[in-house]
């Protein structure tokens, strides 16, 4: 009969603790394993939230929108992601606001929206009155030209030619007797901001002071700042911010400005001051001398049917000279009446980088990276003044960069900026 040999307890013990060690390796490697499964699903999700979100933005650009009407978007995608967007007005421009959700995933993205630039974008498009245009000075004009059956011709002011062998480098196309149209949706909008009583904003109002510092989140409700007289100095104001005065907004040199809006009968930017604004009057603007607006900025003068009188020789807007304006600047003007003097004025050595869209005069001496779109160009020299004469300025639309967007003139869409 074979010996029985014993097993010492520690030898169990330690059977025991091995295999209780092994079963939790097993446990911990399963755990790991469905929570990185569970982890590349959510992050899957996730991507395909965001993405959804700009899809809907695109999708959204393209169709007929009602505004600040919060529209679910049907994307055909059967993935069960609820896609809304929000379409409002910001200064000049439009903002989307497109919301992508899944369950408890969200993503939010908000963009500044402008014109496209098409394939055949112009230099310049002058509308036809019936006469020639004439170019004198060191004026050039490069890209394509849509200008009056009369054409285009070179002439003199105060013994000054025209230095170039051609008055247009590029093709010449006949306009028409209307400048092409803004949405009326967003000049109502314009003509509505202008308009509107400086009170009743409630708790979205923010007091203002001298050196104020402010920033509100275009996720969040517009915030409003308002008085009669504001004069801006120190202050440093940045997003979803109205500032509005039934008088006059000055704005100082030392002033931090990112993206806001400002809205008064009167705005005054004063020289050296840099930032990226939106200014709105009823009367008028004048950007001083070495400000630089950068993009995408406006200055936007919306004078409804009133007229300026005949003998004010001021113009509505005004860049003075060393000025850069990038975006937008655009007067609009409903009335017939003939005025002999400009609306808008570009100063020698200034510059706009982007659009100049006038419904009345302009004169232009500085430079305009971009497109012009004019009823008429006026120079005023030597106490004279010569009726659709360019002198000295110039108009390149080849360097202004393919992704520019700007006004809404019944083109394609296309995103201007990432709002935060």
């Amino acid at each position: 009969m074979p010996k029985i040999k014993k097993i010492k307890a520690g030898a169990l013990q330690f059977v025991l603790f091995i295999g209780t060690v092994i079963a939790v390796l097993l446990m911990t490697f399963v755990l790991l394993h469905k929570t990185h499964s569970l982890f590349d699903k959510k992050t899957s999700r996730t991507v395909e939230v965001i993405k959804n979100a700009d899809l809907g933005l695109q999708y959204a650009m393209q169709q007929e929108m009602p505004i600040n009407d919060s529209v679910q978007l049907n994307l055909q995608l059967d993935d069960g992601i609820q896609v809304t967007t929000i379409k409002s007005y910001w200064g000049i421009f439009e903002k989307y606001s497109t919301v992508s959700q899944f369950r408890k995933t969200r993503f939010v993205k908000t963009a500044l929206v402008g014109g496209g630039m098409e394939h055949d974008f112009p230099a310049l498009y002058l509308k036809d009155n019936n006469r020639p245009m004439i170019i004198a000075g060191k004026s050039k004009i490069t890209g394509n030209a849509y200008l009056p059956k009369q054409g285009i011709r070179p002439g003199t002011i105060g013994g000054r030619f025209h230095q170039f062998a051609s008055p247009v480098y590029g093709n010449l196309k006949n306009s028409s007797a209307t400048l092409p149209a803004l949405n009326p949706k967003l000049k109502n909008y314009l003509k509505s901001l202008l308009l509107k009583e400086t009170d009743g904003f409630g708790q979205n109002t923010v007091r203002f002071s001298r050196n104020l510092k402010h920033t509100n989140s275009f996720e969040s409700p517009t915030q409003h700042i308002y008085g009669d007289v504001l004069r801006l100095s120190g202050v440093d104001l940045r997003g979803n911010i109205i500032v509005k005065a039934t008088q006059q907004i000055i704005i100082s040199a030392d002033c931090i400005i990112k993206d806001i809006v400002l809205v008064a009968p009167k705005i005054t930017i004063e020289n050296g001051f840099r930032g990226t604004l939106q200014a709105i009057a009823s009367k008028k603007i004048q950007a001083g001398k070495r400000v630089i607006l950068d993009y995408p900025s406006a200055l936007v003068v919306e004078r409804g049917n009133a007229t300026n009188p005949k003998d004010h020789g001021e113009a509505n807007i005004s860049i003075e000279e060393g000025a850069t304006v990038k975006g937008i600047v655009a007067y609009f003007e409903n009335s017939e009446e003939g005025i002999y003097f400009p609306q808008t004025a570009v100063a020698e050595n200034a510059s706009v980088l982007g659009e100049i869209y006038c419904e009345k005069n302009l004169e232009l001496k500085g430079d305009v990276i971009g497109n012009v779109t004019t009823d008429a160009f006026m120079a005023m020299e030597n106490g004279s003044v010569y009726q659709n004469h360019l002198f000295n300025g110039t108009i390149n639309s080849g360097l202004l960069p393919f992704q520019y967007a700007g006004l809404l003139l019944n083109k394609e869409k296309t995103i201007a900026k990432w709002l935060y």
